[in-house]
């Protein structure tokens, strides 16, 4: 029985390889993570332990990264929705657990803490990948596509409540490029996702009415059946209306980022203290930065979050804007070969897998710089390979894994 399994699921390559394109920009990300993490206060225990415990987690990342390169592709496609059913009871089982600051998103055992929201978006990649590639033809695209949002949308709710909302939001964003990549159409994808931008849009009335405006563009430049189109515009319109009701039900912490989102003056020392700590020293930084080590910002403690959330504007005060443009290339860098190699790549599987981690990467990077600068409310979601974080440099490490065995399965 076991031979069996280690010859169904176990492969022991010959001709090994690592994608120095995709592996080359993390080896950058992981060396600006540890230097910010040492250097922004060498002479503190509680900022040496972070660096210590990042390191070891490093360790266990790259180890993990080289075992998952044993194990043949198929077995992430035959077992994705048993991962999935998994998921789903890890993710449950976090709420018998003490809470963190008001958030359930650990399991513990022993000392060791663990997170199964961050391996779980791997997983929901597998999920909808499977479903889409055992889909031979694109029939019943609305339905299809609703069975993709479900798949995704449980463990989203679920993470949701913990409360996670970042995650959550994650878990959706990451089916939407796999869609498009399978052959689904713009105005197909637009119709079923509208309407929750919709719920966003409607909490300003102007903000709302350009939103309704683009979506007549939207439609009048598709040319949809008129009984679609209708169908399109009051179901946008609906859910705008119901906004108020899905307010409500948004935790507080929530409900005052979105509106210090929209204007951090409202609150300076409360809800609005990151953000506007977080601008001060990205633009204290200048072009070049202050120096390695010398941001007032962090030294004095000025900054929140510095370690995780809002590393990148460590990185803006101390490197400049020459600093976070470098991270920003490394991170397109990344994202373009990845989506490269995804291309070409004939195993439908394989490549819808690849364009979800991508997305996971990208939506990561965009929302977590997007909050440091005001662009998007504070969600929580950590800058990958940089964040200070064991669980979150674990899985982002499994993605790089599993990206580089199906690379290495599909071009001998």
């Amino acid at each position: 029985m076991i031979k069996q399994i280690i010859k169904r699921y176990i492969n022991f390559p010959r001709n090994f390889s690592i994608s120095l394109s995709i592996f080359l920009p993390v080896i950058f990300l992981v060396g600006i993570s540890l230097t910010i993490l040492y250097a922004s206060n060498p002479d503190s225990h509680k900022m040496s332990s972070f660096f210590v415990r990042q390191t070891t987690w490093l360790v266990i990342s790259i180890f993990f990264f080289f075992i998952i390169q044993f194990i043949k592709q198929h077995f992430f496609y035959e077992y994705a929705y048993i991962f999935y059913g998994i998921l789903l009871f890890l993710i449950l089982l976090t709420y018998l657990f003490k809470p963190i600051g008001g958030a359930a998103r650990w399991i513990y055992i022993g000392g060791f803490q663990f997170q199964p929201s961050e391996l779980g978006k791997m997983i929901v990649v597998f999920t909808i990948a499977k479903y889409l590639t055992d889909l031979r033809q694109l029939k019943d695209i609305y339905k299809s596509i609703f069975i993709c949002m479900l798949l995704c949308s449980i463990p989203a709710l679920l993470v949701f409540k913990q409360p996670d909302l970042g995650t959550a939001l994650i878990y959706i964003f990451a089916a939407i490029p796999m869609l498009a990549w399978r052959g689904y159409r713009f105005y197909n994808l637009f119709v079923v996702f509208s309407p929750f931008l919709s719920i966003v849009a409607a909490s300003n009335l102007t903000l709302f009415s350009i939103w309704i405006g683009i979506i007549i563009v939207v439609l009048y430049a598709t040319q949809p059946r008129l009984i679609s189109a209708i169908g399109t515009l009051i179901a946008n319109i609906s859910f705008g209306a119901i906004s108020t009701i899905i307010w409500d039900k948004l935790y507080l912490h929530q409900k005052n980022r979105i509106l210090t989102f929209i204007n951090p003056e409202l609150d300076p020392t409360g809800a609005g203290y990151q953000i506007l700590q977080s601008k001060t020293a990205i633009g204290s930084g200048g072009l070049s930065g202050v120096g390695l080590g010398q941001g007032t910002q962090t030294h004095l403690r000025f900054l929140p979050v510095k370690n995780s959330d809002f590393i990148i504007s460590v990185i803006g005060e101390e490197f400049g804007l020459i600093g976070i443009s470098l991270i920003i290339i490394a991170f397109g860098f990344l994202i373009y070969w990845m989506l490269n190699y995804s291309q070409i790549i004939r195993n439908q599987f394989g490549s819808l897998s690849i364009v979800g981690f991508a997305s996971i990467l990208f939506f990561h990077s965009l929302v977590n710089m997007g909050m440091a600068v005001g662009l998007f409310p504070v969600t929580g979601l950590p800058l990958p390979f940089i964040s200070y974080g064991g669980t979150f440099l674990l899985s982002m490490f499994l993605i790089l894994g599993v990206t580089q065995n199906i690379i290495n399965n599909n071009f001998k």
